[in-house]
């Protein structure tokens, strides 16, 4: 079986999509082994690709997304404070 996951990020100004892009585009262009992540940027756009050959595989990629952007949020938050 293998996976397709397509993602897509609206954030709210081009900038801080770019400064999302620059802080995890390096992590992911490691080789996985059973997985597969490519992120492209169109203005405040992110889309996010993930292949992986199994359920586990997909879901340890789609944390390697997460986990990052829900700290970048966080922030994001504090920063407006």
């Amino acid at each position: 079986m293998r996976l397709n996951l397509k993602i897509k990020i609206d954030f709210e100004t081009k900038e801080k999509a770019s400064i999302f892009f620059k802080s995890i585009k390096p992590e992911l262009e490691e080789k996985f082994e059973r997985s597969e992540i490519k992120i492209f940027q169109n203005k405040n756009i992110l889309k996010i690709e993930i292949i992986a050959v199994d359920k586990t595989a997909a879901r340890a990629s789609l944390n390697s997304i997460m986990k990052p952007l829900k700290l970048f949020n966080e922030l994001d938050k504090l920063k407006g404070v």
